[in-house]
């Protein structure tokens, strides 16, 4: 008996990771990957604010320029007016890149780029890169 009290908890430490994993499905599960600036940059919005939906206001595409890029109005609350849709997005990505991958982007008058002065704001910047990388 005894020796079964000291196996348990071993068990229960190794299959902890694996049962998280299974209980936390990813949030970028589900996302097809986004082919267009405007998609990649709703994406990356999503993301950032963590949550699974938004409502998009007005949007500026421009895939045409170097950088390509998306700015976008956006709302986290579903059943906004389209008047009350006033946060915004900025983001830019790396030009001829297949698949999209962003290089920068803008929130709350706060950017985010692998360069930018904060660790905090450095970190993020990855954070959302890394998500994008591991859509199929």
């Amino acid at each position: 008996m005894k020796r079964l009290f000291i196996t348990l908890p071993v068990l229960s430490l190794l299959a902890a990771p694996v049962l998280a994993q299974q209980a936390a499905p990813s949030s970028d599960a589900a996302e097809p990957r986004p082919t267009t600036v405007q998609d990649a940059c709703i994406f990356v919005a999503k993301n950032m604010l963590m949550v699974k939906d938004l409502k998009v206001g007005v949007v500026q595409a421009f895939p045409e320029l170097d950088p390509p890029g998306a700015r976008l109005t956006y709302s986290t609350r579903m059943d906004s007016e389209p008047q009350d849709i006033s946060d915004e997005i900025e983001c830019q990505f790396e030009p001829g890149a297949e698949p999209l991958q962003v290089t920068r982007f803008c929130m709350d008058r706060t950017c985010y780029a692998a360069n930018s002065e904060e660790p905090e704001e450095r970190r993020r910047f990855e954070e959302v890169r890394a998500l994008m990388q591991r859509l199929d």
